[in-house]
């Protein structure tokens, strides 16, 4: 199969690497449509510092496809399904993400596209709990960009409120160095 690797630091090149075996138990295949292009794509083909990988390493931290296989014990996916991928390779169980929260993994593995292989790729196998059904209406192209933004995005006004409620609860920041407050306008840091 067809993968864009990253081979060095601004370098990409279009490689020829082996198919994935067929999903594992827990596990979906999915046959890539779009991937999108996100700033830690742009901050991984710049060699940033932290980005502790080893090279080649498959580009793309967010994309788009459709289910091409399930594996055993996934029973909410079929054949032909879109989804888009969660690409951050988390624990399954930690309490974060056994609360479907896997974005306050406490074990994450890396990013794929960035720390491991990414989704440039014409397959690749996933966790079923790492995969979203796209709604209909909504195109590959536009499913792509939406991983990494929005599952940023659908957690902060419970985070933020979260915080909120501990500052009242510990105004001094005894608690913890850095509690962030909204207060009109103004930040305050305990």
């Amino acid at each position: 199969m067809r993968a864009l690797t990253l081979i060095a630091d601004r370098k990409l090149e279009l490689a020829e690497l082996p198919a994935p075996s067929p999903p594992a138990a827990g596990e979906v295949q999915i046959r890539v449509r779009a991937v999108a292009l996100n700033h830690i794509d742009v901050w991984g083909w710049r060699g940033m510092a932290f980005a502790k990988r080893k090279l080649p390493l498959v580009a793309g931290a967010e994309a788009a496809g459709e289910i091409a296989a399930v594996g055993p014990d996934v029973d909410h996916f079929k054949a032909g399904d879109r989804v888009v991928m969660y690409g951050a390779l988390t624990c399954g169980a930690c309490r974060a993400c056994r609360e479907g929260r896997d974005n306050l993994c406490e074990d994450v593995k890396g990013l794929m596209g960035f720390h491991v292989d990414g989704f440039a790729r014409e397959f690749v196998n996933l966790p079923a709990r790492l995969v979203i059904p796209v709604p209909a209406g909504v195109d590959f192209p536009d499913a792509a960009c939406a991983p990494i933004a929005f599952s940023t995005v659908e957690h902060m006004p419970g985070a933020r409120r979260r915080l909120r409620h501990r500052n009242r609860r510990d105004p001094d920041g005894e608690g913890g160095r850095l509690h962030g407050h909204h207060d009109g306008g103004r930040r305050r840091q305990g």
